[in-house]
């Protein structure tokens, strides 16, 4: 008899604080703001996920991209983190160096969906491959955003991108920031 009466205070409890959860997330109010945040966020995530899969052999090769995606309450800025590790085999293998363009065509290819540079051996970015450009572009990740077309290009252009490329050989690996329309990145 004992043990039923504190079956049943442990199921009234427990089932209590499941709706108390239920009821402080109800309460919570989500504004547009946070929808941007978790959209953005996603977008981004997407396009990582899909330069990881793609078979291209003229792009940069990794075998890993993280990212960390704040918001600086300040300064007013979207800041995006992402740390690249250069495919270990290949990199190792052969005497691969990486150079300020990979972080740039990295960052072109997540984005804007573009290399930005020419095929061969081109040091600078094509012609076309400007600032606006790259805002114009970059829009389309936030598509599933209720905002006006001039609303997404401040949010790109608020938006500063800090990208580190790890190379096998430690005493190669590059760090490029900046805006993320800014052309190249320094």
């Amino acid at each position: 008899m004992k043990k039923t009466i504190l079956i049943f205070i442990i199921f009234l409890t427990v089932t209590e604080l499941k709706a108390n959860v239920i009821a402080n997330l109800k309460a919570t109010p989500v504004t547009k703001f946070d929808f941007l945040l978790k959209a953005y966020r996603d977008a981004i995530n997407l396009q990582i996920s899909r330069y990881m899969n793609e078979t291209d052999t003229f792009r940069v090769r990794l075998d890993q991209i993280k990212m960390d995606f704040t918001f600086d309450e300040e300064m007013q800025l979207f800041i995006i983190d992402l740390y690249a590790r250069a495919d270990q085999r290949r990199y190792s293998q052969k005497e691969i160096k990486i150079r300020n363009r990979d972080c740039n065509i990295i960052r072109n290819r997540i984005f804007v969906n573009k290399y930005g540079y020419g095929m061969l051996f081109s040091k600078k970015p094509t012609n076309y491959f400007t600032k606006n450009y790259i805002t114009n572009n970059a829009i389309f990740l936030l598509k599933n955003i209720d905002l006006n077309n001039e609303e997404k290009k401040e949010i790109i252009k608020k938006t500063i991108i800090n990208i580190e490329l790890d190379h096998p050989n430690a005493n190669q690996n590059i760090k490029c920031k900046g805006a993320l329309n800014q052309v190249p990145l320094n």
